[in-house]
């Protein structure tokens, strides 16, 4: 178990599990046609079914961000990831 995480006393939500700890996480997020990452981002991470929970400070800055377009000259970074089709795997297992 990494050494910064905390414990806390909150049960989760989605799952009614008590094991909530402090980490830092990174999100996912669609803006316009863009999937952009915001990685470093603190949250309340269950433990058993890994739901994760910001509080209101986190959220307002991710919103900035989003305010601000996510602008490429600021990312910290690029990843290049993979597109897969749905429909195009039924059409190969429905193929003879």
């Amino acid at each position: 178990m990494d050494q910064e995480q905390q414990h806390t006393t909150r049960t989760c939500e989605q799952c009614g599990g008590a094991d909530l700890r402090t980490d830092q996480v990174r999100s996912a997020f669609w803006h316009e046609d863009r999937l952009v990452v915001v990685e470093d981002v603190p949250a309340l991470v269950c433990g058993a079914c890994h739901e994760q929970y910001f509080d209101d400070a986190t959220v307002m800055l991710i919103d900035l961000l989003r305010g601000d377009g996510f602008p490429p000259e600021e990312a910290r970074s690029e990843l290049r990831v993979p597109v897969f089709s749905l429909q195009d795997r039924l059409r190969r297992d429905k193929a003879p």
